[in-house]
């Protein structure tokens, strides 16, 4: 731009036209310097908000990543307190399981039935199989709600992974885009 302006200058002066050639030098001068100016004002405010929108969408991506492993930890938990309430199901099937027991045990006992043999033996067996499939139904139960729970914090996880990888690939392309603003602008 500079040497069109020079370039111009000489052709005014060699025409006779020294003074306008001056002043139009002068003006086209003062114009090219303040496009440059301005073109490098607006590089660099276009880099400060290229960077923003940087870090703010990497800071929106920890965030989620964070709130994801906050939510699979939560669910983690739950699958922890799974287990804890079974174990207090199985174990009340139990206490229920012996007080049943000895209930028969005492009305046989009074009835002078033989606890040893016959049907108190027989509804004492048929008692202790029916509360033994019911435990082994709650822990199948359980175990299988306790899998829920591991696979949702597996997939929380890796929503959160996921997002994290999004923050990162729009950043890449945010400064791939300023870079080629740059280089349009010249």
């Amino acid at each position: 731009m500079e040497l069109a302006v020079a370039a111009l200058g000489k052709v005014f002066a060699g025409v006779g036209l020294s003074s306008a050639a001056g002043t139009a030098a002068g003006t086209a001068a003062t114009a090219a310097g303040t496009a440059a100016a301005g073109s490098g004002a607006l590089t660099a405010l276009q880099g400060v908000a290229t960077t923003l929108k940087v870090l703010g969408g990497i800071s929106a991506g920890i965030a989620a990543r964070n709130q994801a492993n906050d939510a699979a930890a939560e669910t983690e938990l739950q699958a922890g307190h799974e287990q804890l309430q079974s174990a207090q199901r199985t174990t009340s099937m139990k206490r229920e399981l012996a007080r049943v027991l000895g209930q028969n045990d005492v009305i046989y006992s009074a009835a002078g039935i033989d606890l040893s043999g016959g049907i108190a033996q027989q509804t004492a067996s048929e008692q202790s199989k029916r509360a033994t499939d019911e435990i082994s139904i709650e822990q199948q139960d359980s175990e299988f709600r306790r899998a829920l729970y591991r696979v949702r914090a597996r997939g929380q996880r890796a929503a959160g992974k996921s997002a994290m990888r999004g923050a990162l690939i729009g950043a890449i392309g945010d400064v791939a885009q300023f870079g080629m603003d740059v280089g349009n602008r010249g």
